[in-house]
């Protein structure tokens, strides 16, 4: 074998041996619907929470933090106040206990990849022969509630791409120019006779080292009103099956609400108050349209996948022998969300549960002849008020007593509300 022919053979089996290559070979992709699965397995719908407004030392500019830690100097000259100063929130906003508005809430799910898995069986239905080395390369995640569902998203936590990067491999590019120069060097024509050797050799070496990076996409999404949207692409040795968290605002259709809010019930030494003493105010807030809003909300689940299938090759864990081949795949379902328990605010009023579907509940009548349904914001605030009920009416006379607090006059059913009519009254969720 001539000298050019074997470097030539040289050549092609070193660079057959690089790893720096994807795949060794890719056969045509196909559609397979059954190696890859998703599912909605955990959620928590929780009331959003509120801005913090709070400022600390931190928040200033550098300017005026220097100002700010010479007067804690001054004001705490002790090491350990001076600390604890400097964490300290200040321009406090308060905060309230309660939530103005029900229907915003925050949703946190958890998507659940799945890949088939049936190693080396070649009876599996769908074709490929599966092996260790496959993985998921691509999916897309697709979340979409009915438009007539009265919820939309607002916003999540995926503002960013996020991106991963990968070290593909170091590598050096060598070159070298030789020049080897002799010759004879003659005199003039008259000493032809005479000569003189002459001869030099220059060389020149490069020597460049690059360093190479794959990026890929880690977790990107889109939004809009009624669906979610994210994607995830793997690479060398990164399988995306797994749990994906995603944090959601929401926010239902919603109508208003009058809630009630009795104080002076105790007097200081805890004992009740007459009617004279008690204050009623009415607050108005927003709650969940129940007329659009379902009992369960379902969404559609999709997931669009692409499936790396290693046909020779997967023995070693590098991927740059493999021969390969890609499978598309689509797997659907329908999944529930939350119930109308999970989202409904926890008020309560006073009534008679015999009649779910048409309970009768206490209500106050304005001196301007309104009428409101008396609600509560919370169980211990009814409660409050039921036992102030349970004492007034307890008391000697008052049992046929209607009651009147603040010109504000209790009914039940049709009547005023009195001691006989109240034993058969209880507190109950308002909206259950």
């Amino acid at each position: 074998m001539s000298l050019p022919i074997l470097l030539v053979v040289c050549l092609e089996i070193f660079s057959s041996c690089t790893t720096l290559k994807r795949y060794s070979s890719v056969r045509p992709k196909g559609t397979d619907n059954n190696l890859a699965g998703v599912d909605l397995f955990g959620f928590r719908l929780s009331e959003a929470r509120p801005v913090n407004e709070n400022k600390t030392l931190w928040d200033l500019s550098a300017d005026a933090q220097s100002q700010f830690i010479k007067i804690l100097n001054t004001r705490y000259p002790e090491n350990e106040q001076f600390l604890k100063a400097m964490s300290y929130e200040y321009l406090n906003y308060e905060v309230p206990s309660v939530p103005d508005n029900y229907v915003k809430k925050d949703l946190r799910m958890i998507f659940s990849v799945t890949r088939q898995r049936d190693y080396g069986n070649k009876d599996y239905p769908s074709g490929p022969k599966l092996s260790p080395a496959d993985r998921i390369e691509y999916l897309k995640i697709t979340l979409r509630i009915p438009e007539d569902s009265g919820i939309r998203f607002t916003g999540w936590n995926m503002f960013t791409t996020e991106y991963g990067s990968v070290d593909i491999a170091d590598v050096s590019f060598s070159r070298s120019l030789e020049i080897d120069a002799s010759g004879l060097l003659l005199t003039d024509k008259a000493t032809k006779s005479t000569e003189i050797s002459a001869g030099g050799r220059s060389s020149t070496n490069r020597k460049e080292d690059q360093e190479i990076k794959y990026r890929y996409l880690k977790l990107n999404g889109r939004i809009s009103n009624h669906e979610i949207e994210m994607e995830e692409e793997g690479t060398r040795e990164i399988d995306l099956t797994g749990n994906i968290l995603a944090d959601l605002s929401l926010e239902f259709d919603k109508f208003p609400e009058i809630l009630t809010d009795i104080s002076g019930i105790k007097d200081s030494t805890g004992r009740y108050n007459e009617p004279d003493k008690l204050t009623i105010k009415f607050s108005e807030t927003t709650v969940p349209a129940m007329e659009t809003v379902k009992d369960t909300v379902f969404a559609d689940l999709t997931m669009d996948y692409v499936f790396r299938n290693v046909i020779n090759g997967e023995r070693t864990f590098a991927e740059w022998d493999d021969h390969v081949r890609y499978y598309n795949g689509s797997v659907s379902k329908r999944v529930p969300l939350f119930t109308s328990g999970d989202f409904i605010p926890d008020f309560y009023c006073i009534g008679n549960p015999r009649n779910n579907t048409d309970r009768s509940i206490v209500k106050i009548v304005t001196p301007a002849k309104k009428e409101y349904s008396v609600i509560f914001r919370s169980y211990k605030e009814a409660q409050a008020f039921y036992e102030w009920l349970a004492g007034f009416f307890n008391t000697s006379g008052n049992l046929n007593k209607s009651v009147t607090i603040g010109g504000y006059r209790l009914k039940f059913k049709d009547d005023d509300l009195t001691g006989n009519k109240f034993e058969e009254l209880y507190i109950l969720p308002f909206y259950r």
